[in-house]
């Protein structure tokens, strides 16, 4: 196999046309750099170099294996910057899996800004999944970051997270209906009303808080059609098939037929940030100091119950 170091002497030379002006370059002495060439030469079975007591020049041959010796040393150079980019985490690739309404909200935009503007290089490939099914993706290396609802730190599983905002929820309601006038309203109220929620099987952490209000206002809900798209469930709302408990932010799709009413008793969400260790590349442990920096400091949650995914 030839050696590296000697294509680079052998390029060296060919730029200087003169074995006093390359070795100089190289910073070596001329004798074994002269010897390098011959071993080389001896190596290909060509000679590159007519000398002379006067001159040096490429053969025909010299010629031609010059165009591969710089293809080749420009490969490894190219090689080598994309090891250090590695290395330093410039150049990766993050799976990011997100529940389904995350999209909508400031913390996940800032996130994901912020990181596209430190880290250019770094693909970053996004799934929708829900909040229970990001736990068992993220164990089993399908996923390497997740955005979904209060999912808690399992150090037995090696999954950790952290909390990059609280959300208050608030009942999206039918323009037309008699709740949307009001500023506040209590949840009990909405005992009478069908709830549009995302299917059963979807796993959703907004059914679960869905369940945990109707429990604690002591209702039974009455369950409408269902959504696996925020979008299609706010649309269904506007359709007055039912209302909907949603994060705050989703009021910002601005659906006509559509208010967004928030409860008299404030419920936060915990939306959080999670991943499993040992982190397996450099680019995941840069994403995740991002959303450290970013997560911290929060403000103090508002006054009112504080909705925490079960476990």
């Amino acid at each position: 196999m030839l050696e590296l170091r000697r294509l680079r002497y052998f390029v060296t030379v060919a730029d200087e046309l003169h074995f006093g002006r390359a070795a100089l370059r190289l910073r070596i002495a001329q004798p074994p750099l002269t010897r390098h060439i011959a071993a080389l030469e001896a190596r290909l079975g060509i000679r590159l170099f007519e000398r002379s007591t006067r001159t040096v020049c490429l053969t025909p041959e010299g010629e031609l294996f010059l165009q591969q010796a710089r293809g080749v040393i420009s490969a490894v150079g190219e090689a080598e910057a994309t090891a250090r980019k590695i290395a330093h985490g410039a150049i990766g690739r993050i799976v990011i899996g997100y529940a389904s309404s995350i999209p909508l909200s400031n913390a996940f935009s800032e996130m994901i800004r912020n990181t596209s503007r430190s880290l250019p290089e770094v693909e970053l490939a996004f799934r929708e999944v829900s909040t229970a099914s990001q736990r068992q993706q993220l164990i089993d290396g399908s996923l390497d970051i997740g955005f979904g609802w209060g999912a808690p730190n399992l150090p037995a599983h090696g999954l950790q997270s952290l909390v990059s905002s609280r959300d208050s929820l608030v009942v999206a309601v039918p323009s037309r209906s008699a709740f949307a006038g009001r500023s506040s309203l209590g949840f009990c109220e909405l005992a009478g009303e069908s709830f549009v929620t995302f299917p059963s099987a979807y796993g959703s952490a907004l059914n679960t808080a869905l369940e945990d209000l109707c429990a604690h206002s002591g209702i039974i809900p009455r369950l409408g059609p269902t959504a696996s798209q925020m979008t299609t469930l706010v649309s269904l709302v506007a359709a007055e098939r039912g209302v909907a408990v949603v994060p705050d932010y989703t009021a910002t799709l601005q659906r006509p037929g559509v208010v967004y009413v928030p409860l008299a008793e404030p419920y936060v969400l915990e939306q959080t940030v999670s991943w499993r260790t040992p982190l397996g590349s450099r680019c995941l442990e840069r994403f995740v100091e991002l959303a450290r920096t970013l997560a911290a400091p929060l403000p103090a949650p508002a006054a009112g119950p504080e909705w925490r995914l079960r476990g």
